[in-house]
């Protein structure tokens, strides 16, 4: 676990709004559940959330955040709706555990979702619903043990071996091979490192740290 960017006080009151604003999404206005998630970042109120902005982790209803996302990337007012009750449905936990797995990580909500998307969240309601949110920490770190490094993926996607990624780059094959077996950490690696496989695989440097 990293440190939280946010007082725990306030996590509860982003849960339920982040759990209400999927709901509204998926249950009220129809939106696919991965596509809304798709414009909340976009959005980059997601990114508010993140960094713990007052405004968003503790100011704002889960209507209020549909309303100024749909906003923010359609340029589309959203209608006027009033909700007595929200039901705890599974689209509002996956909301909820969005939160409280995203302020528990320190992960981006875009590199979760990456991992975890809305559907796979929804495969996991039944069984984690009514348990520990600490057993949920478990069952979602584990989706991230597995998951394939993004150096791997990037290098993979440009159709280039380790050998030549090391001969590009300058960066040996052992620690390249150390950095996509998750063995050594790249997250920690020095900034000249980073920067020339990022300079050889000619990608963001978003796409090789984790």
């Amino acid at each position: 676990m990293t440190t939280p960017a946010y007082n725990p006080i306030y996590l509860s009151k982003a849960a339920k709004a982040l759990g209400n604003m999927l709901h509204c999404a998926v249950l009220e206005f129809g939106y696919d559940g991965d596509e809304f998630l798709r414009l909340f970042i976009q959005s980059e109120i997601a990114g508010q959330i993140e960094d713990g902005n007052p405004k968003y982790i503790a100011g704002k209803s889960g209507l209020e955040l549909l309303t100024e996302v749909v906003e923010r990337t359609t340029g589309k007012q959203t209608e006027a709706i009033m909700i007595e009750s929200y039901d705890r449905s599974d689209a509002y936990w996956v909301g909820w555990m969005l939160a409280h797995y995203q302020w528990y990580c320190g992960r981006s909500f875009r590199d979760i979702l990456e991992v975890i998307s809305y559907q796979a969240f929804l495969g996991l309601y039944d069984t984690l619903h009514e348990a520990d949110v600490r057993k949920a920490y478990e069952v979602l770190d584990a989706h991230f043990d597995g998951a394939e490094c993004k150096l791997k993926a990037t290098r993979n996607r440009c159709g280039i071996t380790q050998e030549e990624l090391a001969r590009l780059s300058g960066v040996s094959l052992n620690t390249i091979r150390a950095y996509e077996r998750k063995s050594k950490d790249i997250n920690k690696a020095q900034t000249d490192i980073v920067l020339r496989l990022v300079s050889a695989l000619k990608c963001d440097i978003t796409d090789v740290l984790e």
